[in-house]
């Protein structure tokens, strides 16, 4: 049995659901899935997840490495598993605290096999729905130049633990950022702008890993 199905059988024997299983480790349910599908390679979580369970972590951290030879998952993802991806959790209205140390690493996907300091972030909250839905992961090219009609995140400081927001650009002033969100919260505008003072840096998102 592949450790992965170890994962998910434990899980299910104790009569948990993976949304269960996700706030006691203190991740996403859709990093639970992707954990037990195989799809990812390595979390730093896994300790905490083996102890839960009750399950022989060294048996798992060598079984789940061994995901970079799995022939099927060839043509989506390139390269080492060296692609971090992040979590984020809930800051104030339409934005994220980013972590910045990586919640997991995977394969590189094939646009950014060659792209130094690309990364993923894991989507929370409504405001970008339906093209970025919460469970999503991000997929973020950081040196790509700043053009208009196309998904940012921007940092309120440099990127790390920190304030951050996912927004469509509509187009950039010398002081302001013109953006857009497709879902507002209640009182909340669609397009507004943001004070580039305060939000210096804007990350393109070139592409998602859509949840499951």
């Amino acid at each position: 049995m592949e450790p992965w199905e170890k994962i998910r059988q434990a899980r299910e024997a104790k009569g948990w659901s993976q949304d269960f299983l996700a706030k006691q480790v203190g991740i996403s349910q859709p990093a639970i899935k992707k954990i037990e599908d195989g799809s990812t390679a390595h979390s730093k979580f896994l300790p905490r997840i083996a102890a839960l369970l009750g399950l022989d972590i060294t048996e798992l951290d060598e079984g789940l490495a061994r995901l970079t030879t799995t022939p099927e998952r060839a043509p989506r993802l390139l390269g080492g598993v060296d692609f971090p991806v992040h979590a984020s959790a809930q800051g104030g209205p339409g934005e994220i605290i980013v972590d910045a140390n990586p919640m997991e690493y995977m394969a590189r996907p094939a646009p950014l096999a060659h792209v130094r300091g690309a990364y993923g972030i894991y989507v929370t909250g409504t405001s970008m729905e339906p093209e970025f839905r919460q469970g999503d992961i991000a997929l973020v090219n950081p040196h790509l130049p700043v053009v208009p009609e196309e998904a940012y995140i921007f940092y309120a400081e440099q990127p790390g633990s920190t304030r951050a927001t996912i927004k469509w650009l509509r187009r950039a002033t010398g002081d302001k950022w013109l953006v857009s969100q497709h879902n507002p919260a209640p009182g909340a505008t669609k397009d507004f702008t943001l004070n580039r003072k305060e939000w210096q840096w804007a990350h393109r998102v070139i592409g998602k890993y859509a949840r499951r």
